[in-house]
Protein backbone atom coordinates (compact mmCIF):
# COMPACT_ATOMS: atom_id res chain seq x y z
CA UNK A 1 0.00 0.00 0.00
CA UNK A 2 2.43 2.94 1.01
CA UNK A 3 2.34 6.40 1.82
CA UNK A 4 0.71 8.30 -0.90
CA UNK A 5 -3.07 8.86 -1.55
CA UNK A 6 -5.93 6.45 -2.90
CA UNK A 7 -5.27 6.46 -6.75
CA UNK A 8 -9.33 4.71 -7.11
CA UNK A 9 -12.94 5.46 -5.25
CA UNK A 10 -12.44 4.34 -1.03
CA UNK A 11 -14.77 2.20 -0.82
CA UNK A 12 -13.92 1.98 3.59
CA UNK A 13 -11.05 3.06 4.60
CA UNK A 14 -10.94 1.22 7.99
CA UNK A 15 -11.75 -2.29 7.08
CA UNK A 16 -12.16 -4.99 9.18
CA UNK A 17 -11.54 -8.89 8.54
CA UNK A 18 -15.47 -9.26 7.74
CA UNK A 19 -15.51 -6.71 5.40
CA UNK A 20 -12.44 -7.78 3.67
CA UNK A 21 -13.62 -11.37 3.48
CA UNK A 22 -17.00 -10.36 2.45
CA UNK A 23 -15.61 -8.52 -1.00
CA UNK A 24 -13.07 -11.94 -1.98
CA UNK A 25 -13.07 -12.20 -5.58
CA UNK A 26 -12.71 -15.23 -7.75
CA UNK A 27 -9.13 -14.35 -8.40
CA UNK A 28 -8.57 -14.23 -4.53
CA UNK A 29 -9.61 -18.54 -4.07
CA UNK A 30 -7.31 -19.28 -7.17
CA UNK A 31 -4.47 -17.50 -5.33
CA UNK A 32 -4.93 -19.04 -1.93
CA UNK A 33 -5.52 -22.49 -3.70
CA UNK A 34 -2.40 -21.99 -6.34
CA UNK A 35 -0.35 -20.80 -3.21
CA UNK A 36 -1.09 -24.10 -1.43
CA UNK A 37 -0.79 -26.57 -3.38
CA UNK A 38 2.48 -24.51 -4.64
CA UNK A 39 3.67 -24.79 -0.91
CA UNK A 40 2.41 -28.74 -0.73
CA UNK A 41 4.07 -29.60 -3.81
CA UNK A 42 7.62 -27.78 -2.30
CA UNK A 43 7.03 -29.59 1.21
CA UNK A 44 6.33 -33.13 -0.58
CA UNK A 45 9.50 -32.72 -2.91
CA UNK A 46 11.94 -31.20 -0.48
CA UNK A 47 11.31 -33.61 2.32
CA UNK A 48 13.06 -37.23 1.63
CA UNK A 49 12.81 -39.17 4.54
CA UNK A 50 9.32 -37.77 6.29
CA UNK A 51 7.57 -36.73 2.64
CA UNK A 52 3.83 -36.55 4.32
CA UNK A 53 4.88 -34.57 7.46
CA UNK A 54 6.77 -31.99 5.77
CA UNK A 55 4.19 -31.49 3.09
CA UNK A 56 1.04 -30.89 5.65
CA UNK A 57 3.34 -28.43 7.55
CA UNK A 58 4.16 -26.66 4.56
CA UNK A 59 0.76 -26.51 3.23
CA UNK A 60 -0.29 -25.19 6.57
CA UNK A 61 2.64 -22.69 6.20
CA UNK A 62 1.31 -21.87 2.34
CA UNK A 63 -2.45 -21.80 3.64
CA UNK A 64 -1.65 -19.16 6.26
CA UNK A 65 0.89 -16.99 3.88
CA UNK A 66 -2.05 -17.12 1.38
CA UNK A 67 -4.88 -15.87 3.61
CA UNK A 68 -3.01 -13.19 4.81
CA UNK A 69 -2.20 -12.15 0.40
CA UNK A 70 -5.61 -11.85 -0.08
CA UNK A 71 -6.36 -9.69 2.87
CA UNK A 72 -3.99 -7.60 2.14
CA UNK A 73 -5.36 -7.25 -1.87
CA UNK A 74 -8.64 -6.68 -0.84
CA UNK A 75 -7.88 -4.67 1.96
CA UNK A 76 -6.05 -2.59 -0.26
CA UNK A 77 -8.95 -2.85 -2.72
CA UNK A 78 -11.69 -1.36 -0.27
CA UNK A 79 -8.80 1.67 0.59
CA UNK A 80 -8.63 2.61 -2.78
CA UNK A 81 -5.17 1.55 -3.71
CA UNK A 82 -5.72 -1.37 -5.94
CA UNK A 83 -8.38 -1.58 -9.27
CA UNK A 84 -11.84 -1.26 -7.21
CA UNK A 85 -14.20 -1.08 -9.38
CA UNK A 86 -16.00 -4.59 -8.80
CA UNK A 87 -16.40 -3.01 -5.05
CA UNK A 88 -17.48 0.47 -6.01
CA UNK A 89 -20.22 -1.03 -7.80
CA UNK A 90 -21.47 -3.28 -4.70
CA UNK A 91 -20.83 -1.01 -2.18
CA UNK A 92 -20.46 2.34 -3.52
CA UNK A 93 -18.07 4.51 -2.19
CA UNK A 94 -17.20 7.03 0.30
CA UNK A 95 -18.25 10.46 0.57
CA UNK A 96 -15.62 12.94 2.13
CA UNK A 97 -15.16 16.67 1.79
CA UNK A 98 -11.61 17.78 0.46
CA UNK A 99 -11.22 14.66 -1.32
CA UNK A 100 -10.46 14.83 -5.05
CA UNK A 101 -11.39 10.88 -4.67
CA UNK A 102 -14.39 11.26 -2.90
CA UNK A 103 -16.81 14.29 -3.43
CA UNK A 104 -19.95 15.11 -2.16
CA UNK A 105 -19.81 16.61 1.25
CA UNK A 106 -20.94 20.19 0.61
CA UNK A 107 -21.29 21.72 4.44
CA UNK A 108 -18.51 21.68 7.25
CA UNK A 109 -18.80 20.02 10.52
CA UNK A 110 -20.02 21.21 13.49
CA UNK A 111 -17.76 20.86 16.01
CA UNK A 112 -19.79 22.60 18.58
CA UNK A 113 -22.41 20.11 18.67
CA UNK A 114 -19.11 17.36 20.02
CA UNK A 115 -18.31 18.80 23.19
Amino acid sequence: MGYKDPQYPVVNDAPSVDDCLSVVRLSDYFTVAGITAGSWSYGYITGKPYRYPTASTALTIGLTFAGMVVLQNTRSRLMGYKENAREVKLLGSLNVKGDKHRPGLEKDINWKNYN
